[in-house]
């Protein structure tokens, strides 16, 4: 075998190990991207659980006119007359 015949192989070889390495390299790359991805799928997945359920508690608390129904009925609360209402500087 001549000498550029032996420099081809060599160069050859170098390409293959070169190309394996890259190879494993990206395989490690893809499985920590994977990873990363089921750790923010599981984050969004508590997010939206979180939502849900602060949707639910919202919906429960009720609106203004239930409070101020319960305020005057059960409770026997008032809106102050002006003449009640006192402002301090």
């Amino acid at each position: 075998m001549s000498r550029a015949r032996l420099f081809q192989v060599g160069l050859l070889i170098a390409a293959i190990v070169i190309s394996g390495l890259a190879v494993v390299w990206l395989k490690y790359q893809s499985r920590q991207l994977f990873l990363d991805l089921q750790r923010v799928r599981s984050q969004h997945e508590l997010a939206s659980m979180e939502w849900g359920r602060l949707q639910l508690e919202l919906a429960n608390v009720g609106n203004l006119e239930d409070v101020m129904r319960i305020g005057s009925g059960r409770l026997r609360m008032h809106e102050p007359s002006p003449d009640q209402i006192v402002v301090i500087d």
